[in-house]
């Protein structure tokens, strides 16, 4: 009896083993919810602000770009041709801001100043009348003319005479009559420059001459004075709308190389060599290969087995067998496919939530539009 009792309790600690053994892999087996979505990435249309001719495309469709990698130059004749001309008035504002800024050289002083001297000198001269070397010399000229004038009247009165007797012929009358007027107008220009000399320069003349003297010295002490501040304020300001301009020139022009912000693949490229493009248009379509994700929709009532940052595995039908590796970004916060009023249990199951969950994609496995499921645990 005790030998039977020994043998059926052996028996049932086999058979509790053996159901123990099968039932602790389901009983601890970790649960997973598996989410089907689609994966998406975000493209970037890359265009620019100015239209005009495509002078070369250095990429093709279907190219992996890196960051600042050029796509293609649009050229650009005009911007160019507006710029060398912006470039020369920056080139004119700027020399005319040092000439502002540094004044008159000594060279125009030294001109300015010569220039006052000379006026004064002469003025100073005015005011002393004329030398009296001068005075003797139109003197003499005068006694001179006087002298001149005695002979031509002697020789005409002996003509006078001599023609009145027959001795003389009507030629050598007239010529003596010529001689004496010539030489009293020679006397009287005479006797009129001796008067003008010893009278001196008139009042009038000489008020000129000061006045000559005041603005020399005026345009002297300007010089001297140098720029005024709103002068050199508005040199600067001419500098500085000629250099925003140029900027703005600058700005146009770096519009005509299409680079790519950050590494993509080229989608679309329907732009060649000649063709034209309007300003503000895309001419690209790339997409961000380092920003890949899966599109997923969690139903309300799994909501809470799934968190921001929750690490998870990613596969695909074309790489079966392989998973990557995955993590939730981003959960919305308003559900979507939800009727108005929600009250009965299986309702509520039709109520989704979307998620991104961002997968590492070294390989370029995955592309937009491929169906894909997420595993998270």
């Amino acid at each position: 009896m005790k030998r039977f009792l020994l043998s059926v309790s052996a028996l049932g600690l086999v058979t509790a083993a053996v159901a123990l053994g099968f039932a602790w892999p389901f009983g601890h087996t970790e649960p997973a919810l598996k989410l089907p979505g689609v994966v998406e990435t975000q493209e970037v249309r890359l265009g620019s602000k100015v239209g005009g001719r495509v002078a070369e495309v250095f990429v093709q469709e279907g190219d992996r770009v890196a960051a600042g990698q050029k796509i293609l130059r649009i050229a650009l004749p005009e911007l160019e041709a507006q710029r060398a001309q912006f470039a020369a008035r920056v080139a004119v504002a700027r020399a005319e801001q040092r000439k502002a800024v540094e004044g008159p050289r000594k060279e125009e002083i030294a001109e300015a100043r010569a220039g006052v001297a000379a006026l004064a000198a002469r003025l100073a001269r005015m005011n002393a009348g004329h030398r009296q070397e001068e005075i003797d010399q139109v003197r003499n000229e005068r006694a001179a003319a006087e002298a001149d004038l005695v002979l031509a009247t002697q020789e005409f009165q002996r003509v006078q005479s001599l023609t009145r007797q027959g001795g003389s012929s009507r030629t050598d009358a007239e010529t003596a009559t010529a001689n004496r007027s010539r030489t009293q107008s020679r006397l009287n220009a005479a006797d009129a420059h001796y008067r003008l000399m010893q009278k001196g320069f008139r009042d009038e003349e000489i008020a000129e001459a000061a006045a000559e003297v005041a603005r020399g010295q005026a345009k002297l002490d300007l010089l001297l004075a140098g720029s005024r501040e709103s002068d050199i304020d508005a040199a600067r300001a001419t500098v500085r709308e000629w250099e925003a301009k140029l900027a703005e020139i600058d700005a146009n022009l770096a519009e005509a190389t299409v680079t790519a912000p950050e590494a993509g693949l080229v989608e679309v490229l329907p732009a060649r060599a000649g063709t034209l493009v309007a300003a503000n248009q895309p001419v690209a379509r790339v997409l961000r290969t380092g920003d890949r994700w899966v599109r997923v929709y969690v139903p309300s009532t799994e909501l809470g087995k799934v968190r921001v940052g929750q690490k998870c595995a990613v596969t695909c039908d074309s790489y079966p067998g392989r998973a990557f590796d995955g993590e939730v970004v981003q959960i919305a916060s308003a559900g979507e496919f939800t009727p108005r009023n929600v009250q009965s249990i299986d309702g509520r199951e039709n109520q989704v939530f979307g998620a991104k969950v961002r997968v590492d994609d070294p390989d370029g496995v995955f592309k937009a539009g491929m169906y894909a499921e997420v595993v998270l645990k």
